[in-house]
């Protein structure tokens, strides 16, 4: 596997920096914020907890939103 060198300014290396944990390479951090973008909306799925009515009136809404696009 060849190397590439990604041109960063100083703003941005000092962030990078900062969020490396001990012993991580560079290289390590980025995969790592890499591979946690996949699952950034589906952790959130079923925490906002909807009662009936509050179903009910984004349902209306929707329908309402939608109507003229048939």
């Amino acid at each position: 596997m060849g190397q590439k060198n990604i041109p960063v300014d100083s703003h941005t290396y000092e962030i990078l920096k900062s969020l490396k944990g001990p012993g991580e390479s560079f290289r390590e951090l980025i995969l790592r914020l890499i591979r946690g973008q996949g699952d950034r909306v589906l952790r959130h799925f079923g925490s906002w907890e909807l009662d009936e009515d509050e179903l009910t009136k984004i349902q209306n809404a929707l329908d309402q939103g939608w109507t003229g696009w048939d």
